[in-house]
């Protein structure tokens, strides 16, 4: 009974693992339709958000209308969508802006530390690296951010496959082990 309780839940893990590695093949293979698929959806969320405020502001009362903010609220978020819906790369633009503006100002402070320290302590020299490594990156960022976006994914689905792979291979040690232990004298069927 346990080890049929067992095989059952490595059957379940083995089924939304391979759902993990074949998420992690697209994201490897078809990072920039994945970004485009991920805007989508959220473009969708924004529009379906905005549509429940315009729907709650018609049907307030009057009173209600008075404070009530769903219906610029609303606008504006189906506003956002239908943006997103026509430039499926302006958020992933965005985001990937702003991470290169924060690492990039992350580094130049590093960098202010490295030659403030430089004279209480010989490991500045790290610092300056770490901040002159940190501001390649941050203007690449800025620079590129679509084809660093679909880098960063193809990155992860690697990650995401690796690991998928290996929870797979260890899925079917189990089971073996789960086999070979049907046989052992402590099993439940060898004890009746």
């Amino acid at each position: 009974m346990i080890l049929d309780y067992v095989r059952r839940c490595e059957r379940s893990m083995l089924f939304s693992t391979i759902i993990t590695l074949i998420l992690g093949l697209v994201l490897v293979f078809e990072p920039g339709g994945s970004i485009r698929v991920i805007t989508s959806l959220i473009a969708v969320m924004f529009i379906f958000i905005g549509a429940i405020q315009l729907i709650d502001y018609f049907r307030q009362s009057k009173e209600e209308k008075i404070m009530s903010l769903s219906l610029i609220l609303g606008i504006i978020l189906c506003g956002i969508g239908v943006f997103l819906f026509i430039n499926l790369n302006a958020l992933v633009n965005f985001i990937t802006t702003v991470i290169g503006v924060m690492i990039l100002v992350k580094s130049l402070f590093k960098i202010q530390f490295a030659f403030n320290i430089r004279g209480i302590s010989d490991k500045w020299f790290y610092n300056l690296i770490v901040g002159g490594v940190g501001i390649t990156l941050g203007v690449i960022l800025l620079l590129n951010p679509f084809s660093s976006a679909e880098l960063f994914l193809r990155i992860v689905g690697g990650i995401l496959s690796f690991s998928s792979i290996l929870e797979i291979v260890e899925t079917f040690v189990v089971m073996k082990t789960l086999d070979d232990a049907k046989n052992l004298p402590f099993s439940e069927k060898n004890k009746k």
